[in-house]
């Protein structure tokens, strides 16, 4: 049970535990030393639990076994308390009386009361409920001498009585327990409401050698009748007939082989009870029973002790190191479609009934898929932005016709997803495969994929999809707030996924670099940061404009946040096959295409049930692989009809007409329109002539599409922050768009899940609820038991991934990096005393860390992508990364990016006084990375034109120059040695011009005393030229950008990773443990004890007597075995006691040379070599040892705090169990 319990409460006599994960527990009252417990049962859907909404109530009892006198004042006591009494008697809803109540059914007076009881618990019980077994009652308690009595119950009230449906009995292994067990099952009515659903092969059968065998035995049966169908049905109803038969046949393997053990502990059950019940012959039956009980028993044990050897080692390796795992015990799909009512779209009636609500789907979807013909001129106009140069060549249509073969298609089976759900057939990825690979049946599957793809011909069971239905937000009831994903079946989108990766490989061309939705090298927050990037220039132009008092002459840009009603649903496919021509796809693959998403029937899984086929008839299909590229092809030209139309100017982001710095390769002007990702639309709109060529090229985007534009839900937000809303309110209230965002506002605009934030204020929101979210995820952590690794890959995985999305492009200041690092560490360090340092927790796992992301290292490493264009430009840079250098250049007036990334003294120092922005992220992550201690050679032309700043040291003397020093270049003050021209000398003052003589001089004076330094790679340029000396003329940045310590060769001439931007802004230290020894030890398959106690030795915060008689928490520093001061030396190796264990475990265990000393090395080095030596070829001296630590510990716990005696024979003989039992939890996951 411990396991599978998905929610419970529980004391030290009763618990309440919940097995399923659409039931969560909610205790409500508990007392008489822990020996009642009164809790409600909800749906785990419910958002807000409370006693209105519970599904039932129940109290469960543990009387007082030791006397009749102590029972009775129990019962006296429960009904004393009146909160209690008059919630079980009053309550509406189901309620449920249940637990061992320690008096005999059989000792009943004749006035109907029983012994060891109060008469107002016995009168409560039959006024307000109903014993659920009645007469039907056999002994549930089985004592020493063969007593036999009945002491447990199950009670209901008249509601709930109602809903069972079955009462069972059943007798549990005698080595666990001494009472039997009681089942009752009940039948909610929200229950009845959720159907079996599809039926799914089981995937790990591919794992199963019996399957595998008999799977070859009956495809190989198959074959004759496979040859006589041939002659009369085609290659198609072939194949779906095979995979039918197939499917059966995984059925009855699961029936007869799966579970078997279960099924005769039912039949075995079923037969005691009927023996139990039988009224004549019982001395006969009676004689059998013992038989019955033992063979029970040992399936009991047989099934127990093989789930928990499995489940042991897949905890161990699992439970605390693998993220994926942690997460899916917390996510319930099954909740996620659950529908409890829908709103009738013509009566607006809210209906719960299953009937209505399928009615209510399918007329919905019905109405969603019937296409509306497309307006031909509509057509025509948004077609025609397809040029001749976005249209396929001879070669690539010859790529895309290429034949299917049967590699390909194992290829794709290879790497399809493990855990996909499979479609109509049932049949999983990994079963198929086993399919594909049988070589009677190549011929077969070739020529129905081959058939598909050039004559548009697909087996029957291709074009049946099954729908489900995903709550995205708003109003739950309305159907139109669910996503529909459509399960396609796994062989159809083998044929998807190839042609997906096809036309992914001739698409980018086609595809312009605005939209990044699924486009192979684009990345969603490029376009989010492109928002940031144009909105903050926005804001420092206006702010300019202020300044120089000409702001009415600015131009008043807003963006509009596009929203389309189910914009893949709605594709019309006319259109879509029009375009497919037009793009030049071969004529056979579009026939394919249309054919694959036109002739498709529907079935929608409404809370497990079908509805009757709805024709989709338009609409691509959401979780088809192909979706995704066929809705980029088909959008496409609504984004070139805005981009190519010269009436529409966006947003412009520009240098000034008089920028001092301006490099002439660099482009004045970066024009942005519209960014794209996949059906998310963000256009920036100049005035009001672009306001109404946007409405114009929407309308033609419609008509020509059958999309439509939900400007009710339309979000336009002032790219300066300026309240513009008075010169676009006419215009925009006409088109219904009402919500504008300003800097006046508290909440941002959301786009693409990234805030744009616009103030402080809108910042400290957003962050504010990002906070309350990750204080909440720790709350429900923390409840968990966790070793220190455990935590670490919480915090990582379950946490701490709440912020990495959005970090990657929203800038957080200082305050708020801080304010996620205090609940992280009050999470980590929850139990933990001596508290571990942070410095420990966010270490490397490979250098004696536990891996724990810092926070804001985290931040500037994912920065760091935006970064690396910067310092390391590309031939064919991205647009983000043009306007990414020209913010930059214009905050700091600068000709060259590079030179305020490198040199910190030459940047702005206004920017300190703005809000945290895009330029401070990109600062704060360049400045973190650590330079290799080698000198840097820089060419004279290269520092001739630095800023006079980037030259020299930082000094309180230099925040001190004047600011005229802030317009000086280096070549103002230095020139090329006239005998040395690769050596810089300082000018001589007839040769300074006469405006800038004074500051210079006054420089060069500061330098020549010494009263500002010299950078050390200049100090090399005043020097006669030597061996390195970099003797070419370009301007280049290379050597200093070189000079960054990456451990790599390539530098950054590859996209460097957030892992190891980390691990190049590590401070350099020596070692005692080798990070080889810390990654064997993380690699080992521990349990929480092994792990905590062994870390925590070597991390020097394991709770000593001593350390906590220095925190003044103990009152004596002194062993409360032996009396000697205890060190963590002491209390885990050299105390008497624990000496007796070390030499009792490596006699039996270790090599007899090996000395306490041996382990107690081992262990602080991780380094077992030297007692690796083992004399049981079951298990590992590292094992050993460990098993051994955790052992001592939780020995040492149960004295301190349950004063249990420390006794050293009972400890070794745990460790030997132990061993054992790790063993045997290996052979049995090597059969499996």
């Amino acid at each position: 049970m411990q396991f599978s319990s998905k929610s419970s409460t529980y004391t030290k006599h009763c618990g309440i535990i919940s097995l399923n994960n659409r039931y969560i527990i909610t205790p409500i009252d508990t007392g008489i030393d822990g020996r009642f417990i009164l809790a409600h049962v909800h749906y785990a859907t419910e958002e807000e639990p409370n006693s209105s909404n519970s599904i039932a109530t129940i109290l469960n009892i543990y009387g007082k076994a030791a006397s009749r006198k102590d029972n009775v004042e129990f019962y006296t006591e429960l009904m004393q308390h009146r909160f209690l009494i008059h919630k079980i008697t009053t309550i509406q809803n189901n309620m449920i009386i249940l637990g061992d109540f320690n008096y005999k059914y059989e000792s009943r007076r004749s006035n109907g009361t029983v012994e060891a009881t109060t008469v107002e618990w016995i009168a409560l019980l039959e006024e307000h409920f109903i014993d659920c077994f009645w007469e039907n009652k056999s002994a549930t308690f089985h004592g020493s001498n063969n007593l036999h009595y009945i002491l447990d119950y199950i009670f209901c009230n008249n509601t709930s009585y109602g809903t069972v449906t079955e009462c069972t009995q059943e007798f549990m292994n005698s080595t666990w327990t001494d009472h039997e067990m009681l089942v009752i099952t009940l039948q909610l009515q929200k229950d009845a409401t959720q159907g079996p659903g599809a039926y799914k092969c089981n995937p790990f059968l591919a794992n199963n050698h019996k399957f595998r065998r008999e799977l070859v035995i009956f495809l190989q049966g198959l074959q004759p009748q496979v040859e006589l169908k041939t002659a009369t049905q085609s290659p198609q109803e072939i194949w779906d007939w095979i995979k039918d038969e197939f499917k059966e046949h995984v059925r009855q393997f699961q029936l007869e082989e799966v579970n078997w053990r279960r099924k005769a502990l039912k039949t075995l059950q079923a037969k005691r009870n009927r023996c139990m019940r039988a009224k004549k012959n019982r001395g006969l039956i009676f004689q059998g029973l013992d038989t019955i009980n033992q063979q029970i028993g040992a399936l009991q044990d047989s099934i127990a002790e093989i789930e928990v050897l499995k489940l042991g080692k897949y905890w161990r390796e699992n439970g605390e190191k693998n993220a994926g795992f942690l997460k899916k015990l917390n996510v319930s799909r099954q909740n996620q479609r659950q529908l409890k009512q829908l709103r009738h779209p013509v009566t607006q009636e809210l209906h719960s009934d299953q009937g209505t609500m399928s009615e209510i789907a399918g007329s919905f979807y019905t109405n969603l898929y019937t296409p509306t013909p497309p307006d031909a001129r509509s057509m025509r106009l948004l077609l025609d932005q397809i040029t001749p140069d976005m249209q396929l060549d001879g070669e690539q249509q010859s790529l895309l016709e290429l034949p299917v073969e049967l590699d390909d298609l194992l290829f794709e089976c290879k790497r399809s997803p493990k855990f996909a759900s499979p479609g109509s057939d049932g049949i999983p990825y990994q079963l198929l495969r086993l399919i594909l690979k049988f070589p009677p049946l190549h011929s077969l599957i070739t020529t129905v994929y081959n058939d598909a793809l050039t004559k548009g011909i697909f087996p029957a069971s291709w074009n049946v999809s099954l729908m489900t239905i995903l709550y995205k937000k708003n109003d739950p009831n309305d159907m139109a707030n669910y996503r529909p994903i459509s399960l396609c079946n796994t062989d159809y989108k083998l044929l998807t996924c190839l042609l997906n990766h096809r036309m992914m490989e001739v698409a980018k061309q086609l595809i312009n670099e605005n939209q990044a939705g699924f486009v192979p090298g684009r990345f969603i927050a490029q376009n989010a940061l492109r928002c940031q990037v144009i909105m903050e220039d926005a804001e420092r132009t206006m702010n300019l404009a202020k300044k120089n008092n000409v702001i009415h002459q600015m131009p008043k840009a807003i963006g509009l946040s596009l929203d389309q009603e189910k914009a893949y649903d709605r594709v019309n496919l006319s259109y879509l096959q029009t375009a497919l021509i037009t793009y030049g796809f071969p004529a056979n693959l579009v026939r394919c295409i249309i054919n694959m998403m036109g002739q498709n029937l529907l079935r929608i899984n409404v809370n497990g049930y079908f509805t009757e086929d709805v024709p989709k008839l338009r609409g691509l299909k959401q979780g088809d692989p192909i979706s995704s590229i066929l809705y980029n092809l088909a959008i496409e030209p609504f984004l070139r009809s805005i981009l190519n139309d010269p009436l529409y100017h966006g947003y412009q982001m520009q240098y000034a007409t008089d920028y001092p710095n301006y490099n002439a390769n660099d482009p004045l002007v970066h024009v942005s329109k519209i960014l794209c990702y996949a059906d998310d639309a963000f256009v920036f709109v100049q005035d009001l002539p672009d306001l109404a060529r946007l409405e114009y090229h929407l309308d033609v985007y419609c008509n020509a599409t059958n999309a439509k534009i939900n400007y009710n839900k339309v979000e336009a937000i002032s790219l300066s922050g300026q309240n513009t809303w008075s010169y676009w309110q006419a215009r925009l209230s006409e088109m219904n768009i009402t919500k504008f965002t300003s800097n006046k506002d508290s909440n941002p605009v959301i786009y693409l899940g990234f805030p744009l934030l616009q103030s402080v204020q809108q910042r400290e929101v957003f962050i504010g609820g990002l906070v309350d979210n990750l204080r909440t995820a720790t709350k429900i952590h923390s409840v968990r038991s966790l070793s220190v690794v455990g935590k670490a890959t919480v915090l990582n995985s379950l946490i701490l991934s709440k912020c990495w999305y959005v970090l990657r492009v929203t800038p957080f200041a200082q305050s708020n990096v801080q304010a996620i690092q205090s609940i992280c560490t009050k999470f980590l360090r929850k139990g933990i005393f001596p508290v571990i340092p942070w410095a420990t927790w966010t270490k490397p796992k490979p250098l004696g860390g536990l891996g724990v992301l810092d926070v804001a290292l985290q931040q500037s490493a994912l920065y760091f992508r935006w970064v690396q264009p910067l310092l390391h430009p590309s031939d064919s840079p991205h647009i983000l990364d043009l306007m990414l250098v020209m913010l930059v250049n214009k905050q700091n007036q600068s000709a060259h990016v590079q030179v305020p990334l490198l040199f910190p003294l030459t940047r702005a120092t206004g920017l300190t006084k703005q809000r945290t922005n895009t330029v401070t992220m990109i600062y704060k992550s360049v400045d973190r990375l650590k330079r290799i201690n080698e000198p840097v050679h820089l060419n004279i032309a290269t520092v001739s034109i630095l800023p006079v700043k980037a030259i020299l040291q930082p000094s309180a003397t230099v925040s001190k120059m004047p600011i005229r020093a802030t317009q000086l270049q280096v070549k103002d003050l230095y020139q090329p040695n006239p005998d040395q021209p690769l050596q810089l000398e300082a000018r001589k003052a007839p040769t300074i011009p006469a405006d800038i003589r004074r500051a210079c001089k006054k420089i060069l004076k500061q330098i020549n005393e010494n009263k500002v330094h010299i950078q050390p790679y200049f100090h090399l340029m005043l020097q006669p030229p030597q061996d390195g000396t970099n003797r070419t003329t370009d301007i280049s940045f290379k050597p200093f950008i070189d000079s960054y310590d990456f451990n790599s060769q390539q530098g950054l001439t590859r996209q460097i990773s957030t892992r190891t931007f980390r691990t190049a802004c590590i401070e350099a230290h020596t070692f005692s443990i080798a990070r080889s020894n810390w990654n064997f030890f993380w690699s080992l398959s521990l349990n929480l004890v092994h792990r905590n106690v062994i870390y925590r030795f070597l991390t020097h915060t394991i709770p000593t007597k001593r350390l906590l008689h220095y925190f003044e928490i103990a009152e004596s520093p002194l062993c409360p075995i032996c009396g000697n001061e205890e060190n963590v030396v002491h209390l885990l190796f050299l105390c008497s006691s624990k000496v007796s264990i070390w030499k009792a475990i490596i006699f039996e265990f270790l090599w007899p040379t090996v000395s306490i000393g041996d382990v107690i090395q081992a262990c602080s080095s991780l380094d077992f070599v030297n007692i690796k030596y083992v004399s049981k070829s079951y298990t590992t001296a590292h094992m050993v040892v460990l098993v051994t630590l955790g052992n001592i510990w939780r020995a040492q716990v149960r004295m301190i705090f349950h004063s249990t005696p420390f006794i050293w024979i009972d400890v070794v003989q745990q460790i030997k169990n132990e061993l054992l039992q790790l063993h045997a939890q290996t052979e049995i996951h090597k059969q499996l």
